[in-house]
């Protein structure tokens, strides 16, 4: 490799920043020819940022917090010479913007695959994704490898591989483990979320003589969900698909009677500039008082829930 670059810039010297030169005693003549390569001044001594005059206006702020834990890493150009602003946005350009779906193995270890159909505009995809998991494309590893390179490459683009991507999750379940398994700092990050949210048993339903909840758990898990996606920080996008996989619509007309009592949980998601639910029945009514939230309640296109 070293003799290759050296073909394909003769006039330019690899030296290590961080090894000293056996020369380094030796007195250095300047020449009349000007390296393009060569630089006025010393070799900044590893992990010091040398000062930089820039006719740009950008400006980075130094971040004590990242820098009292990472390494300064001025010994590379991308670090040295880049300013923070342009750094990010060969981040961005590299993580991509694709749309990714989760899955979940039998350790409740999070996966996932990258959706089959991309197709712009389409809030709906065909991809289906059961509990356990399943194999399937992946991020582009050229994208992933950079959170590798090093602790303050990796500190700066983690927040673009869960900004700039779409997560579109076919199951409540993936939502659910979402706090367990991600830190809260990176699902505050999430910009875009996509969710298909089908109706195990209908929350809130009440049945006997001493009028308890029918369904406890999925009364909590309809809070819950509710809940996880209020406390998104970052989140801007939200499309929810609500279904009922029962055959003939079972919760149809319980699901109209509770239909006030449901949507209470909705109206704390106040954080998407964009928020979408599709209700899971024709039947369903859109002229309710949603209070802060930005949502749009719709109803179902036909064919859009089988």
């Amino acid at each position: 490799m070293k003799a290759k670059l050296l073909t394909l810039l003769p006039g330019m010297r690899w030296i290590p920043h961080d090894i000293p030169s056996q020369d380094s005693a030796k007195p250095k003549h300047k020449s009349k020819s000007r390296n393009p390569f060569s630089s006025k001044h010393a070799a900044a001594p590893h992990g010091a940022l040398r000062a930089r005059k820039s006719n740009i206006s950008l400006t980075s702020e130094p971040d004590a917090e990242l820098d009292a834990r990472t390494h300064a890493q001025g010994q590379s150009m991308f670090f040295a010479a880049l300013p923070l602003e342009i750094r990010r946005m060969v981040y961005e350009y590299v993580m991509g913007c694709e749309t990714v779906h989760l899955t979940m193995g039998m350790k409740k270890r999070f996966g996932h695959f990258v959706c089959e159909d991309q197709c712009s505009g389409e809030k709906e995809c065909g991809c289906r994704v059961l509990v356990g998991g399943r194999e399937g494309g992946r991020l582009d590893g050229g994208s992933v490898r950079v959170l590798c390179v090093c602790r303050r490459m990796y500190s700066e683009s983690i927040p673009h591989l869960y900004r700039a991507h779409t997560f579109s999750l076919l199951h409540l379940t993936h939502l659910l483990y979402l706090p367990s398994r991600l830190p809260q700092q990176r699902i505050n990050t999430i910009r875009t979320l996509r969710l298909r949210w089908a109706i195990r048993a209908l929350p809130y339903l009440r049945r006997g003589p001493t009028q308890r909840l029918a369904y406890r758990e999925d009364t909590a898990n309809w809070e819950r969900g509710w809940g996880i996606l209020a406390g998104m920080e970052g989140l801007r996008d939200l499309y929810v698909v609500l279904v009922d996989p029962s055959p003939q619509g079972m919760w149809e007309r319980n699901w109209v009677k509770l239909e006030e009592r449901l949507l209470e949980p909705v109206k704390g998601v106040v954080r998407p500039r964009w928020f979408e639910v599709v209700l899971p029945f024709a039947s369903c009514r859109l002229d309710w008082d949603m209070g802060e939230s930005a949502v749009v309640l719709r109803k179902p296109v036909e064919g859009e829930d089988e």
